[in-house]
């Protein structure tokens, strides 16, 4: 059963529980998408301006961390943080399960800290990027949860066409890939 159909843990505020169960969803339909996924397809780019499906993990990871260090330190290395961001795209050419291991990671870190937030910590500002923009932590955690949610259905996609134009042969003249 996906995450966000399962029954309400009732020691976990709704609010809480809510994040949590998104954060699970994200990584419930991450694991679904790679799960049949073949290495060969991880570094594909299907064209030159669309980063892979491991660049896209890659970013996922470091934009969740990066938004848990925000939800959840109490200061940190903008500078750190900057230079980790311009690495999130670059290829790696590290392993699926490898890459997998370090998203479930970070889900679980995140998911762990929110259930120990007292439930008036998640209303408290904190400092958001460079210019520390005063931002709720729940909405700093609602974002980090529709950034995976985005990212992962990207990577579905691309998993599609990789494995569509893996069972046939350009079909077209022009080169277009018939999916």
């Amino acid at each position: 059963m996906e995450p966000w159909l399962t029954p309400d843990d009732v020691s976990i505020p709704p609010r809480q529980g809510d994040l949590i169960k998104g954060i699970e969803q994200a990584r419930y339909l991450l694991e679904t998408a790679l799960r049949e996924m073949s290495e060969e397809a991880l570094w594909w780019e299907p064209a030159s301006t669309v980063p892979s499906i491991g660049a896209r993990i890659q970013h996922l990871i470091g934009a969740s961390r990066r938004l848990g260090t925000y939800a959840f330190e109490a200061d940190y290395d903008l500078q750190a943080l900057a230079q980790m961001a311009e690495r999130d795209w670059l290829p790696t050419h590290r392993s699926k399960t490898d890459l997998l291991a370090e998203a479930q990671a970070i889900f679980e870190e995140v998911a762990k800290r929110v259930r120990a937030l007292d439930e008036r910590a998640l209303d408290e500002l904190r400092p958001v990027g460079r210019h520390r923009l005063p931002v709720r932590r729940s909405m700093i955690l609602h974002h980090l949860v529709e950034h995976a949610a985005h990212h992962v259905g990207q990577i579905t996609l691309l998993v599609r066409l990789w494995e569509a134009q893996s069972r046939s042969a350009p079909e077209a003249e022009d080169g277009l890939w018939r999916v």
